[in-house]
C-alpha cells in the first residue's frame, strides 16, 4: 500500500511537481499543481501547468475515468489509513504500475516523493512541497 501519511489527517494541501520520462521522448514532461485532501472522502489534484486539468473526487462522485478514480481512491486511501482497503489497493497498484516507491519525510511522517514505474518502463516522479496537514 502507499502510505504517504502515517497519522490521521483530517485536511492535507502541497503542491507538487511531477516529472514523467516515456521513452519515446527526448525531455521529460514536467507539470506542477497543488493536491487538497479532506477527511474522510474528498481529494482534489489539480494540475496548474503546463496546462490546466482539475481531478476531483468526493464520496463517490468524479470527474474523471475509471481508471484515475482508482488511483485517486488509492492517495486517498493511503492520506486517512484505510486499512479495508490494503489488499484492493495493492491489486490496483499492480495493475497500473510495475514499482511504486514513496521516500518518506520522516520527522513529519509525509510523503516528499513517489517513483512510479508504469508496466511499460515510462517512469514518473511526484515531489511534494509545502505540505501543510491539519
Amino acid at each position: 500500500m502507499l502510505t504517504l501519511i502515517l497519522s490521521v489527517i483530517l485536511n492535507l494541501t502541497a503542491d507538487f511537481t511531477q516529472t514523467k520520462h516515456v521513452a519515446m521522448m527526448r525531455e521529460p514532461q514536467v507539470s506542477q499543481g497543488k493536491m487538497v485532501y479532506r477527511a474522510p472522502d474528498y481529494l482534489k489534484w489539480e494540475y496548474t501547468s503546463p496546462n490546466a486539468v482539475v481531478w476531483e473526487m468526493n464520496g463517490q462522485e468524479s470527474n474523471v475515468s475509471p481508471q484515475i478514480q482508482n488511483l485517486l481512491r488509492m492517495i486517498m486511501a493511503s492520506i486517512s489509513g484505510a486499512e479495508e482497503s490494503d489488499d484492493k489497493l495493492r491489486r490496483e497498484s499492480k495493475k497500473l504500475f510495475r514499482s511504486v516507491n514513496v521516500i518518506m519525510d520522516e520527522q513529519r511522517k509525509v510523503a516528499q516523493r513517489v517513483e512510479l514505474i508504469d508496466k511499460n518502463g515510462d517512469t514518473t516522479i511526484i515531489e511534494f512541497s509545502n505540505v501543510v496537514t491539519r
